[in-house]
Order: structure tokens, then sequence, then C-alpha cells
């Protein structure tokens, strides 16, 4: 069972869920590669965990809206209520915005 990013905000639980994200991700592409939106979603995935986890840069709200359409991709083609892949895309999506003032655990 997924358990939301906004009950534990922290950027331990934002890296577990990216990367458990990137990790479904993956094998969604490998399995279905005829679906582009996944390898969409992998692309803004990986560049999220490049910019922002790994070398640690700041995006205004505006800049994460200009640059990731993965939150859109999730309200779009999940059912945010029950999909826990669609959660994960959208707490991905929100907490970029503010990665950098979570607290570490």
């Amino acid at each position: 069972m997924y358990t939301r990013l906004f009950l534990n905000r922290t950027k331990n639980k934002y890296k577990e869920i990216l990367n458990i994200a990137l990790n479904e991700t993956r094998l969604l592409v490998e399995r279905n590669p005829e679906m582009g939106i996944y390898k969409v979603i992998y692309d803004q995935l990986t560049d999220i965990k490049d910019n922002i986890i790994i070398k640690n840069k700041i995006f205004t709200e505006n800049e994460i809206f200009n640059k990731y359409t993965l939150g859109a991709i999730a309200v779009k083609n999940f059912d945010i209520e029950h999909d826990e892949y669609g959660q994960k895309l959208s707490d991905i999506f929100g907490g970029a915005v503010d990665y950098h003032q979570m607290p570490e655990e």
C-alpha cells in the first residue's frame, strides 16, 4: 500500500517514491514499448532525479510547470484517487517544487 508524500513530506520519502516510480516506469516501458507515454514519464523522472536530487538544482514553481508535464500526465491518464502509480507521479511532481525545503527525515 502506497503512503502519500503529504503524510511524510521528507527528502527521504520523496527519494523513495521517485526510485520506486522509476523502477515501475522502466518495467512499463519494457513491457509496453508502443506506449510512448511511459517513455516520456521515465525521461521526466530521470531528469528530476538528475537535476533536483543529484545536482540539487532549485527551480521555481513556474519553471517546474514549464519543464515537467508529469503532473498533467498523472491527472489526465490515471485515477489519482485510486491508482497508486498515478499518485506517485502526482507526488513527485508536487514535491519537485519544494524538495529543497523538505527536512531530510
